[in-house]
C-alpha cells in the first residue's frame, strides 16, 4: 500500500510502499516519517558554533552542487555520467537549501569549480569531495549541540558517504 511520507531532513513529500533512503537529500530511511509526525528540522535557533559550521556546510554544499552539474552537462545526454552527476547535483542542492534554512538565509547562487576533463578525474574529485564533507560534517556533528543539528549532520555524512562509494565502485 503506497503512503505518504515526509523526509524530516529535507521536508521533501516521498509516495511510496517500500521506504529506503530519501531519494531528495540522501537520508537514511529512519529520517522518513508519516506526514502525521511531521517537523521541520531547521527550526532551532543555532549556536555560534554552529551557525559558522552551517555557513561551512553551504558553501560545500553550494561548491559540490556547482561542480556535478556542470559535469553532467559536460557529458553525452543520458549517458551514465550525466545521470550520476545529474543525481548528485539534485541531493548537493537539497543539502545546501536545509543549511540556508538552518541559516534563515537566501540559497546562494550556485559557483563551484569546473570538470577535471575526463570521467576517471571527475570520479577521483568526487571521491576527494565527498570524503572532505564527511570528515568536517564529523566534526561539526561533534561540535553540534542541538539534536536537530546533529540529525541533519547524521544524515549529511550517510548521503555523502554513499556517494564517495559510488565513485570508488565507478572507478574500478
Amino acid at each position: 500500500m503506497v503512503k505518504l511520507f515526509v523526509c524530516q531532513v529535507c521536508g521533501e513529500p516521498y509516495l511510496g510502499a517500500n521506504i529506503d533512503d530519501c531519494p531528495f537529500c540522501g537520508a537514511p530511511k529512519k529520517y522518513l516519517n508519516k506526514i502525521e509526525d511531521y517537523s521541520k528540522l531547521w527550526d532551532v535557533e543555532l549556536t555560534p558554533q554552529e551557525k559558522t559550521d552551517m555557513k561551512d556546510t553551504l558553501n560545500l554544499e553550494i561548491n559540490a552542487a556547482a561542480y556535478y552539474k556542470k559535469v553532467s552537462k559536460a557529458n553525452e545526454k543520458y549517458s551514465k555520467m550525466d545521470r550520476l552527476f545529474k543525481q548528485f547535483a539534485r541531493v548537493e542542492e537539497e543539502h545546501a537549501e536545509v543549511a540556508a534554512k538552518f541559516l534563515g538565509v537566501e540559497e546562494p547562487e550556485l559557483k563551484g569549480e569546473d570538470p577535471k576533463g575526463s570521467p576517471q578525474k571527475d570520479l577521483e574529485r568526487t571521491k576527494e569531495l565527498e570524503n572532505t564533507a564527511v570528515g568536517k560534517y564529523r566534526k561539526f556533528l561533534k561540535n553540534a549541540s542541538s539534536t536537530k543539528v546533529k540529525k541533519f549532520y547524521d544524515a549529511l555524512i550517510h548521503a555523502e558517504q554513499g556517494h564517495a562509494q559510488i565513485a570508488s565502485d565507478d572507478l574500478k
